[in-house]
């Protein structure tokens, strides 16, 4: 039976209660796979969601924690912790969390994580993500597309957006789940649909299309990272930009994709310029050709006024009859000019022929005093020469005859050779009666040894 006069209590008053019970829970360690992680905010707090294949619980690590612990680990979406913590109740939202006092990295990580890393490597693999595939978005697109959820906020933002920034632009909507289990084949399905129709082949082209949802967790944008939406989005015809999530959140779409925006309002911004810009700019643009117009035309008009009040058009033949009075002028000019540089050419030329007779009557008689003087230097040169050579002929004709064996037969001497002609030095080369010669300083004997 329910108490007859129950206490009535304030919301202020049951979330006490409701926190004091749930603050005297004792500390746990969780484990789970992270998704919705937030950047640190100002003052350093990670705000993050835990959770496995049944359930989510909010984490928040407050920056002086972090501290505390000093080794945290990098981790991101997608990676597996074990947090240590108490639970705890934030009124304002009426939500309760868990304030992680430790944050360590489970034994592996995320088998969405590792799911993500190995389809993004293997795409990159094949030159799908290569930034040299990414076609640029046109400038003023006449037709549009738009592949998400036909009830989400994110289709709200686009539309009004593009209503705002260019009202006529035509778009069509290509409605599919984006989240699920067969959200990945509905998208990858739209995709391929909207190529099939809206080609560049086709006769109404669609010139874009924005793909993408707004933000949730990994599991709920997960659609986005399966393999059949990312080779859909890779081989479509139609240039893509790939609008998932929040700022932080990453999809393997945005690497196959032409362009990537950070939201699906951002995606819309970058499709589609300002009508109002653009009407700005037209404005401009034709003010500025109106000026340069009015510019040219009026420096043109006073370019055919000074033309037409020119002499040459009032009056041709004064115009000619003056350039005939200045080419007589010329004329008289040039004929001065010539009997002037004739004089000049002969008054030199008589100079020149003056001093040539000059240098010939003064050169003839230094010439001859020159040769003159030089024959007497080389006749004294000669003389001394000779008598230089004739003394050392002296010299070495005296020293020729003081060695000569036969002047030695002129002060009486005689040489003594024997039959054969060799010279005798001493008696006992000879025995009586071998004749011997006897040469003299004047002839020769015949003799014989006694």
């Amino acid at each position: 039976m329910p108490e007859p006069n129950p206490r009535v209590l304030s919301v202020s008053a049951a979330t006490a209660i409701i926190k004091d019970r749930l603050e005297d829970l004792p500390r746990m360690t969780v484990e789970g796979e992270v998704s919705n992680l937030r950047p640190p905010n100002a003052s350093g707090h990670l705000y993050f969601t835990l959770g496995d294949d049944r359930a989510k619980l909010n984490v928040t690590f407050f920056a002086m924690r972090q501290r505390a612990q000093g080794d945290v680990p990098r981790f991101g979406n997608g990676s597996k912790l074990r947090v240590t913590g108490s639970i705890a109740l934030y009124p304002p939202h009426g939500s309760y969390q868990l304030n992680a006092l430790r944050v360590d990295l489970a034994d592996g990580a995320g088998e969405l994580l590792l799911r993500f890393e190995a389809l993004r490597r293997r795409l990159l693999a094949e030159g799908l993500c290569d930034p040299a595939r990414k076609r640029r978005l046109p400038r003023l697109p006449r037709r549009v597309a738009i592949v998400t959820a036909p009830t989400g906020a994110a289709i709200r933002d686009i539309l009004n957006i593009l209503a705002r920034r260019y009202p006529d632009l035509h778009i069509l909507v290509a409605p599919c789940r984006v989240q699920g289990p067969e959200a990945a084949e509905e998208i990858a399905r739209a995709i391929e649909t909207l190529n099939a129709h809206f080609g560049p082949d086709s006769p109404e082209p669609v010139d874009a299309m924005i793909v993408g949802r707004g933000g949730g967790s990994l599991e709920d944008l997960w659609p986005f990272n399966e393999e059949r939406v990312a080779r859909a989005v890779a081989a479509s015809r139609i240039p893509v930009i790939s609008a998932v999530g929040h700022e932080p959140d990453v999809a393997i779409t945005d690497f196959v994709a032409d362009l990537r925006a950070p939201t699906p309002s951002a995606a819309a911004e970058l499709l589609c310029g300002c009508k109002e810009d653009f009407r700005r700019a037209l404005a401009d643009a034709k003010d500025r050709l109106i000026k340069a117009l009015r510019v040219a035309y009026a420096a043109a008009r006073a370019e055919l006024r000074r033309h037409e009040a020119a002499s040459l058009l009032r009056d041709p033949l004064r115009c000619l009859e003056i350039r005939a009075q200045a080419l007589d002028a010329l004329d008289a000019r040039l004929a001065h000019a010539a009997d002037r540089a004739q004089a000049r050419a002969r008054q030199t030329l008589a100079d020149r022929a003056l001093r040539l007779e000059r240098l010939r009557a003064d050169a003839l008689p230094r010439a001859e005093r020159a040769l003159t003087h030089a024959a007497a230097r080389l006749d004294y040169a000669l003389r001394r020469a000779l008598d230089a050579r004739l003394a050392s002929a002296a010299t070495r004709a005296a020293r020729l005859d003081a060695l000569n064996p036969y002047a030695v037969l002129a002060r009486g001497y005689a040489l003594v050779a024997d039959a054969h002609g060799r010279l005798l030095l001493s008696p006992d080369q000879a025995a009586p009666g071998d004749p011997l010669t006897l040469r003299l300083a004047q002839g020769t004997l015949r003799a014989r040894a006694e």
